[in-house]
């Protein structure tokens, strides 16, 4: 296992990473809800391997959350969810958004041509805008790291790179997530395997579950 520097002030030595795992911390905004934020999920990990990409957003209070296991070359989405000792779980196909996310599919993407470096990557600005709302967010992401369309089933698939530093709206509340650090490693293919004894359940069940628990 190799970490790569958690705040690098050079370009990374390590090119075309095709397999590992990028840890994001959690940050809400307008946020109002009765659960305090310190009990909510405070960090998601992203792993990659063969184009295939997992994101688990971990509860900090006994083993709930949400999985999202993303594989192009089957064209699936499958969504885990879990709380309580309740697991659900959603099978979708790779070109629709994970549910319990907006796809905003309204924004405005202003590429730029600034640049900086994050945990030793060199990363590009881009800058979200979503008609109607007083709303603008700055994305970084950086062509360093070698996943083949790596915002697949994702509200940013049209932004060419792996996302450091970017958000999802999730019901009535911004989620930000921001990269901390990047390890290589393997990641096993079972991780990418379906889970066993969860129930399927259609993906409008699968949103209301996922929006209630991000706004408890």
């Amino acid at each position: 296992m190799i970490l790569v520097g958690v705040s690098g002030c050079k370009k990374s030595a390590f090119k075309s990473i095709d397999e590992g795992e990028i840890h994001y911390k959690i940050h809400y905004v307008d946020r109002n809800a009765v659960l305090p934020d310190d009990l909510m999920p405070d960090n998601m990990v992203v792993k990659f391997k063969n184009n295939k990409i997992l994101m688990e957003i971990i509860s900090p209070i006994g083993n709930n959350g949400v999985y999202n296991i993303i594989d192009p070359e089957n064209k699936e989405i499958r969504t885990f969810f879990r709380v309580m000792g309740m697991k659900y779980y959603y099978m979708g196909t790779t070109n629709e958004i994970p549910p319990g996310i907006d796809p905003m599919s309204d924004m405005n993407i202003e590429y730029t041509e600034q640049v900086s470096t994050i945990l030793d990557f060199e990363c590009r600005k881009a800058i979200i805008s979503l008609p109607g709302r007083d709303f603008n967010y700055e994305l970084w992401y950086t062509n360093e790291i070698d996943i083949d369309n790596p915002n697949l089933s994702s509200p940013f698939e049209n932004i060419d790179g792996v996302l450091m530093n970017f958000f999802f709206l999730m019901g009535d509340i911004i989620v930000e997530f921001d990269a901390q650090a990047i390890y290589i490693r393997d990641v096993p293919d079972k991780d990418f395997e379906k889970k066993e004894n969860y129930r399927r359940i259609d993906r409008k069940s699968m949103d209301d579950l996922i929006v209630s628990m991000m706004n408890l």
